[in-house]
């Protein structure tokens, strides 16, 4: 009866969490899929006739392959970025000490505390062809004319490690932080160089930070939609900006959900790959 009873309780507790993720995120879902096999109608929006034209379109279509390895590339440019400047920074962290600390994870925590609009219309007055940076450098004598700073690709990856590098650090944070110092002070007593230290000893035990951050960060990165939309204007199109032209100015409701459908299969991927690689899964 005692194992009954905890059973129940545990179905208790755990009833508002399961009716809230069936609720909002897998019925939701299955709508969205239900949706993408629907055949498009410019008069009714869709008709629904069961089809897989719309997956035969997209995964066959040059346009739309184009588009996910654009995306998948962007994601993996900002995650790399990400890991180049948050390694440091939080290798740093780790070894600093409680006030240095405390500040440190302040300043890498600030951009979080921002609206994420808000965040993407400063990146615009800076890099714009008129903004902070363009007119320093033309007040300066450095350029002529403006340089391409906004509006492409560069502006878009800027804008995405800007709110990314935060969960990347976060996550290196603390498996850096669990690393003994032993080993260090072994390697160290054996003759290595702080290189070699890096190397062998620090980075090959924070691989599970490295796997937990890079995967947060690509999964935000490609499913991002107000900074390549604002940061990257009309030159740089991701499956989230497609798939929110496809619901508004084309309404073409069965493709969107379509590319949905896609874009949660990419990222289910990932998470698939990383826990294969991290013995997760």
């Amino acid at each position: 009866m005692s194992t009954r009873h905890r059973r129940a309780e545990l179905l208790i507790y755990l009833a508002p969490v399961t009716i809230f993720y069936i609720g909002f995120l897998i019925l939701p879902y299955l709508m969205v899929l239900r949706l993408s096999l629907f055949r498009f109608s410019s008069m009714r929006l869709y008709v629904p006739e069961f089809t897989l034209a719309n997956y035969a379109a997209v995964i066959t279509d040059p346009f739309y392959l184009g588009l996910m390895a654009r995306t998948v590339g962007l994601g993996l440019i900002v995650t790399l970025v990400s890991l180049l400047l948050g390694y440091p920074l939080a290798l740093k962290i780790a070894r600093a000490g409680p006030a240095m600390k405390s500040a440190l994870i302040a300043i890498t925590l600030s951009p979080l505390l921002i609206n994420l609009v808000v965040r993407t219309y400063a990146w615009l007055v800076l890099l714009g062809d008129t903004g902070v940076v363009n007119t320093w450098l033309r007040g300066l004598g450095l350029i002529g004319a403006p340089l391409p700073l906004g509006g492409n690709l560069f502006s878009v990856v800027i804008g995405l490690v800007h709110i990314c590098l935060p969960l990347m650090a976060l996550s290196l944070i603390g498996v850096l932080e669990r690393i003994d110092n032993a080993l260090i002070d072994a390697a160290d007593s054996l003759g290595a160089s702080r290189g070699r230290i890096l190397w062998r000893v620090i980075l090959p035990l924070s691989l599970p930070g490295i796997g937990a951050g890079s995967l947060l960060t690509f999964s935000f990165a490609i499913s991002a939609f107000v900074t390549p939309a604002l940061l990257g204007g009309n030159r740089v199109s991701t499956i989230a900006t497609l798939i929110y032209e496809k619901f508004t100015f084309s309404a073409n409701w069965p493709v969107g959900a379509t590319l949905v459908v896609v874009l949660l299969v990419i990222n289910t991927a990932v998470v698939v790959l990383h826990g294969r690689l991290f013995k997760e899964g």
